[in-house]
């Protein structure tokens, strides 16, 4: 199946093996909005810290009856909080990226997660990746990325250490066999 490099709203991004850039290094990369201006995502498979609890303040949250992972999104804007979640509810302002599945920045989510009222899957991370106007796609015909369709599973409930593997298995590749071409983001 051909794939719009175009518009890669709603895929996975993954980096081959090579990938010299330490930011994207085994990355897997949930693109949320793609267009002619550029691309927005975040990495769903790095974990920066264990538990959200030490950030509660900085979120206006007193305590929470659940805790989560930090993950690390990407290398743009490190201070900015970002929530992926499912199903989708426009109430968090998000950005649509399935009919399903979105993405908000809001305060809001943080707070109903906290309180044991947000949304049933999600995951919190805290910086994003970003390419300017054409960057992803002049990445993607060098070969630093593979594509694949979006697989919740992994998103969400994958060991954290096994989605790189998993989400190139999706598209039926074995790193154990793949040869690089490039890798350079």
């Amino acid at each position: 199946m051909l794939t719009n490099i175009n518009n890669l709203s709603g895929k996975m991004l993954i980096a081959v093996p090579g990938m010299e850039d330490p930011n994207f290094s085994h990355a897997v990369v949930l693109i949320c909005e793609h267009s002619g201006e550029g691309a927005f995502g975040l990495i769903v498979n790095r974990t920066l810290m264990t538990s959200y609890l030490p950030l509660l303040k900085a979120f206006d949250i007193k305590s929470s009856v659940a805790d989560l992972p930090v993950y690390y999104g990407g290398p743009v804007n490190p201070d900015q909080g970002y929530v992926i979640y499912t199903p989708y509810d426009r109430k968090y302002g998000a950005i649509r990226i399935t009919d399903t599945l979105a993405v908000t920045a809001s305060k809001e989510i943080l707070q109903d997660i906290a309180r044991g009222m947000g949304p049933e899957k999600f995951i919190f991370a805290l910086g994003f990746a970003g390419w300017t106007s054409n960057q992803l796609e002049e990445e993607l015909v060098t070969d630093s990325w593979l594509v694949a369709p979006l697989d919740q599973n992994i998103v969400f409930n994958a060991p954290v250490n096994d989605r790189w593997r998993m989400a190139a298995g999706t598209i039926g590749v074995d790193f154990e066999r793949f040869i690089n071409r490039s890798g350079m983001a």
